[in-house]
């Protein structure tokens, strides 16, 4: 398979769990006196939307990133990625979660396995492609593959520390989710081969 190919379906799933995210978030059905209580109402909603957002967003990024070290892709490689996109794809059910039961374990659970799912399956994507000459580029160097390991590790190991977290206070669960994504949006702009 040509490998536009493959970007060109992962954008076009990508653009449509991002837009999936937004169908959760309704406009309450109360008059304009009890509006400003039924907005703080749906706040948990809003902030699971923004988070889900921003981590779709940077898998869309480091996708792109990984795109750009590979040459060619073959048949293994095509169904990682169909794999890796089912978890990205599942996104809006944790989020859901996480809107209608806020700051509460179960959701949090949820949410952190399917990052830990689709990043250990991103992690296979790049081991794949790293050790077989025939799909990656010469940019993808050692260093960049090292980078990645050690970015790959602590970010997962803060995933794993948020739901360890989410048994004894799951707010600071979300604290953690939260810093984790700043953190990566600010590695995006010094880095451009990502996680």
């Amino acid at each position: 398979m040509n490998k536009s190919r493959l970007e060109a379906f992962s954008d076009g799933v990508f653009a449509i769990v991002i837009t999936l995210l937004i169908l959760d978030i309704r406009i309450p059905n109360v008059d304009y006196d009890h509006l400003g209580e039924a907005l703080v109402g749906i706040m948990p909603h809003i902030i699971a939307y923004v988070m889900s957002f921003l981590v779709i967003g940077l898998y869309w990024i480091f996708h792109h990133n990984t795109a750009q070290l590979v040459q060619k892709v073959d048949r293994p490689f095509i169904w990682l990625n169909i794999v890796f996109l089912l978890f990205v794809s599942f996104m809006p059910f944790p989020t859901t979660l996480m809107g209608k039961y806020p700051f509460t374990q179960i959701p949090v659970l949820m949410y952190g396995a399917n990052l830990l799912a689709a990043n250990i399956t991103g992690r296979i994507i790049t081991v794949y492609t790293y050790r077989r000459d025939h799909l990656k580029t010469e940019s993808f160097t050692p260093a960049i593959y090292k980078r990645q390991m050690r970015v790959y590790l602590f970010v997962n190991g803060l995933y794993v520390l948020a739901m360890a977290i989410t048994f004894i206070n799951p707010t600071i669960s979300y604290v953690v989710f939260a810093g984790v994504f700043v953190l990566l949006i600010m590695s995006t702009k010094s880095n451009k081969h990502g996680v």
